[in-house]
């Protein structure tokens, strides 16, 4: 008789596990889903080769592919998703800056560094979408 009890109880203790291995396994699955992204990102792009004849402008469609939550560009930079931001920041090899506003979908970026002929600084500001 009290066989029976202890195998319910058991079985019930198993269920509850395997939902919250469910569950963990489905959560980490949906909020890497979130942060896997790209934005086809159109602006205004200015560089600049420091000592040289003034800033260059130019229209540009730039696309920022974010994989995990990280921004995959020339190296993998860890970014900030939190208050409808994504903020990124690097200083290995250049310094780095990149904010998207998810409300407004609008971006800015600053990139700064030494490309072999001089020191150059790069901003850029525009319209995102989801590129699917």
């Amino acid at each position: 008789m009290y066989g029976g009890i202890n195998t319910v109880a058991m079985n019930l203790n198993l269920n509850k596990y395997i939902w919250l291995i469910f569950l963990l396994i489905f959560s980490s699955h949906t909020v890497s889903e979130e942060k896997t992204i790209t934005y086809k990102c159109t602006g205004l792009s200015q560089f600049e080769l420091i000592g040289a004849s003034g800033i260059k402008e130019e229209l540009n469609i730039r696309d920022y592919k974010f994989i995990d939550g990280m921004l995959h560009d020339l190296n993998k930079i860890q970014c900030n998703w939190a208050n409808n931001f994504i903020k990124c920041e690097s200083n290995f090899l250049n310094i780095r800056k990149l904010s998207i506003n998810l409300k407004n979908n609008k971006v800015t970026d600053y990139i700064s560094g030494n490309k072999g002929f001089g020191v150059y600084v790069e901003n850029f500001k525009g319209k995102c979408e989801h590129k699917n």
